[in-house]
C-alpha cells in the first residue's frame, strides 16, 4: 500500500532555495581555503571551474528528472552499472556529507567569532556541540521547511549582492585593476599547477548534488521544475561566487588574508561597507552554514536508509523510534563521524577542505559517468552526449589530481569508503548475520523493526485503506465524521461513535497520519509503523458489536494538519474530531501545531471538535 497524500510540495523557487542553502554556503569558506594553496590566483581558478560547474549542473537536471524517486548518486549509478557500484557511489557521497557537516559547522562558528572574538577560542568545542544539537533535533524529527530555506536563501543572496554592490560603488580605478588582474593570473602558471588549482576549485560548487536528492519532493512536471530550479541555481551562483571571490582577494589586505582565511566575506563586508554590512554577512553566513550542516546530516542518513533498503547495510538502520518516528540509529551515525572529524582535525579549515574534495569529486564522477552510460544505451550520440562525456572527463581529471596531491584526504576517504564497502558486502553476503543474531540487544532491535509488517497480516487490518480508496467507497459507507487519531484513545473513539449514531449514520471515517518529516523524503513507507498498527487495531476492536462500520485510513505526510484537512475535504465531512494535544511547545516548534494548522486549513463548513 502506497500513501496517496501528495508530498511533492516544492515548486522550482522553493527547490532553488533548498539547493542554494547548500551550494551557496561554499563562498563563505572556499576563497580562504583556495588562497592558502594558490594565493592571488584564487579568482582565476574559481572562474575557470565555473564553466565546468555549468556543464555538470546541466547533467544534474537530467539526473533529477530521470530519478523521481530520488537517491542521487546511489540511484543513478545503480541503474547504470548495478547495485554494487551504486553502493560505492553511496559511500563516496557519504564521505562528502560527513565533511559537509563538519566544515559547515566549523565555518558557521568561525563567522560568529568574527563578531564575538571569545568564540574563537572554543571553535572545536562549539562545533561539536552544534552537531550534537542537530543530532537531537533530527532524532526529534525537525521538519525541514522549504519556507524557512526560502527566507534564508533570499536573505543570503540579498546580503551577498549588497556586498558586491557596495564594493562596486566604493572601488577606485586601482582596485578595479587589481581585481581584474587577479582574474587573469593563470598566465604564469605551469600546466600541472593549473590542473591542481582546477581540481581544488571544485570545492566552490559543493552542494550541487542536493538537487538530485530533492526529486521526490518536487512538483510535476518534474523536468520543468528541475530545469527552472537549476537555472536559478546557476544564475545566482555565477553572480555571487566568482565575483565575491575576486573582490575578497583583490580588496582585502594581505594581513587579513593570511590571518582571517576562515571568514573572507565578512571581512570584505567590513572593508567595503563598515560594521553594519559585516554584521549582516555574519548573521546570514552563520545561519546558512549551520542549516547546510543540518542538510548534510539529513542527506547522510537518507543514504544509509537507501542502502539498508537495498540490503547493503543492516536493517537496524531503518529502525524508527516510537515517539518521533525518526531513524535515530542512522542519525547518530551520521552525526558521530563528523564530530570525530572535527576533533581529529581540530577544526582546521584548510585540512577539512582538502578532505572534503575526495567524496565530492568522487560522487560527481560517478553521477556524471552513470548518466553518460544511460544515454549511450538509449542511443544518444548528439552534441549533448559528447559535451556530457567532456564534462565527465573534466571531473575525472580534477578527482585524479586531488587523489595524488591531497594524500591525507585520499587516505581518509579511501579508509571510510573501504570500511563502508566491506560492511556492505558483509551484510549483502550475510557474513555478519549469525554473529549479530547472538547478541540479545540486536535481537530485540530486529524484532521491533519487523513487528509492524508482521502485524499487518492480522484479519482486522486487511481492510486498511488509502485516502483514495476511502473516497471510492464513500457511496457505500458514507459518513459526515472524520476521527483523527494519534494513539490509542478510547474516549475519542467513543465520541466519534456517539456522533455517528446521533447523525443516524452506520459508518465512521478514522484516519491515522504517519508524519514523515523531511524534504529528502526518498521512499516513504508502504505500511504503517508499529504505533499506527496498534492505533488502528484499537479502533476496530472498540466498535465491535456497536453497529458502526469503521473505515480505517492510513496516509503519510510531512504535515499532519495538512493531511487531515485534505482528507476532510476529499471525504466531504462536516466534522473532524481530534484529541487534545499532548505536544510540548518545543515539539510544536519542530513539527508544527496540529490544532492551529487545522483551524487554518479545514473547509469553512467543517467543524473542528477537540476531545480531552
Amino acid at each position: 500500500m502506497r500513501p496517496t497524500r501528495d508530498t511533492r510540495q516544492l515548486n522550482w523557487f522553493l527547490a532553488w532555495a533548498v539547493v542554494f542553502c547548500d551550494i551557496g554556503t561554499s563562498v563563505y569558506y572556499v576563497p580562504g581555503i583556495l588562497y592558502s594553496h594558490v594565493q592571488n590566483a584564487t579568482p582565476f581558478f574559481v572562474l575557470l571551474t565555473t564553466g565546468g560547474f555549468i556543464l555538470l549542473a546541466l547533467k544534474y537536471i537530467e539526473i533529477s528528472w530521470r530519478n523521481p524517486e530520488g537517491g542521487g548518486v546511489v540511484t543513478i549509478t545503480t541503474k547504470a552499472f548495478g547495485p554494487m557500484w551504486g553502493c560505492l557511489g553511496g559511500m563516496l557521497i557519504t564521505v562528502d556529507y560527513f565533511l559537509t557537516t563538519a566544515i559547515s559547522a566549523v565555518a558557521g562558528f568561525q563567522y560568529i567569532g568574527s563578531v564575538f572574538p571569545a568564540v574563537d577560542h572554543h571553535i572545536v568545542l562549539l562545533s561539536c556541540v552544534g552537531v550534537g544539537i542537530l543530532a537531537a533535533l533530527n532524532i526529534i524529527g525537525i521538519r525541514e521547511s522549504a519556507t524557512v530555506a526560502l527566507v534564508m536563501a533570499c536573505s543570503a543572496l540579498v546580503v551577498n549582492i549588497l556586498v558586491i554592490g557596495t564594493a562596486f560603488v566604493s572601488m577606485d580605478s586601482s582596485q578595479w585593476q587589481m581585481v581584474i588582474r587577479n582574474l587573469g593570473t593563470g598566465k604564469g602558471i605551469s600546466s600541472y599547477e593549473l590542473l591542481v588549482g582546477f581540481g581544488a576549485a571544485w570545492l566552490a560548487f559543493s552542494g550541487l548534488e542536493s538537487i538530485s536528492q530533492l526529486s521526490p519532493a518536487m512538483r510535476f512536471p518534474l523536468r520543468r521544475t528541475t530545469r527552472l530550479a537549476m537555472a536559478a541555481v546557476m544564475i545566482t551562483m555565477i553572480i555571487t561566487s566568482p565575483i565575491l571571490t575576486a573582490l575578497s582577494i583583490g580588496l582585502l589586505p594581505d594581513q587579513i588574508k593570511n590571518t582571517e582565511s576562515e571568514r573572507f566575506i565578512s571581512e570584505l563586508g567590513l572593508v567595503v561597507g563598515g560594521i553594519g554590512i559585516k554584521l549582516a554577512v555574519v548573521l546570514t553566513a552563520s545561519t546558512l552554514l549551520l542549516f547546510a550542516s543540518n542538510t548534510a546530516i539529513i542527506g547522510s542518513y537518507h543514504v544509509f536508509l537507501a542502502l539498508a533498503r537495498q540490503g547493503f547495510l543492516p536493517k537496524i538502520l531503518e529502525l524508527r523510534n516510537r515517539p518521533f518516528n525518526t531513524p535515530h540509529i542512522a542519525v547518530l551515525i551520521a552525526t558521530s563521524v563528523p564530530t570525530l572529524i572535527i576533533l581529529l582535525t581540530r577544526g582546521q579549515m584548510v585540512l577539512l577542505g582538502d578532505m572534503y574534495a575526495f567524496g565530492l569529486l568522487g560522487a560527481f564522477v560517478f553521477s556524471s559517468l552513470s548518466l553518460d552510460a544511460i544515454r549511450w544505451r538509449l542511443g544518444r550520440r548528439d552534441l549533448g552526449f559528447w559535451v556530457g562525456v567532456l564534462t565527465t572527463l573534466m571531473v575525472m581529471v580534477a578527482w585524479g589530481i586531488n587523489l595524488v596531491e591531497k594524500q591525507l584526504a585520499t587516505y581518509f576517504g579511501s579508509a571510510v569508503t573501504l570500511i563502508g564497502m566491506l560492511t556492505a558486502i558483509g551484510v549483502r553476503r550475510a557474513w555478519f548475520v549469525d554473529m549479530l543474531a547472538q547478541i540479545p540487544f540486536i535481537q530485540r532491535l530486529q524484532a521491533r523493526a519487523y513487528r509492524a509488517s508482521e502485524n499487518l497480516v492480522e484479519d482486522e487490518l486487511k481492510g486498511l485503506m488509502t485516502l483514495a480508496e476511502a473516497v471510492e467507497v464513500k457511496p457505500l459507507y458514507s459518513s459526515s465524521t472524520l476521527l483523527a487519531l494519534r494513539d490509542e484513545s478510547p474516549r475519542l473513539i467513543q465520541e466519534g461513535i456517539i456522533r455517528a449514531k446521533g447523525k443516524g449514520e452506520s459508518a465512521l471515517y478514522c484516519i491515522y497520519v504517519e508524519e514523515w518529516p523531511g524534504l529528502f523524503a526518498g521512499t516513504t513507507p508502504h505500511t504503517p509503523n508499529e504505533e499506527g498498527v496498534e492505533t488502528l487495531k484499537a479502533v476496530l476492536q472498540a466498535v465491535r458489536e456497536k453497529q458502526i462500520e469503521i473505515i480505517p485510513i492510513w496516509t503519510v505526510s510531512h504535515n499532519a494538519a495538512e493531511a487531515i484537512a485534505h482528507a476532510a475535504k476529499e471525504l466531504d465531512v462536516d466534522a473532524v474530531i481530534i484529541g487534545a494535544t499532548r505536544r510540548s511547545a518545543f515539539y510544536h516548534m519542530l513539527r508544527g501545531h496540529v490544532v492551529k494548522g487545522l483551524m487554518k486549513r479545514l473547509p469553512r463548513d467543517c467543524h473542528l471538535m477537540i476531545c480531552n
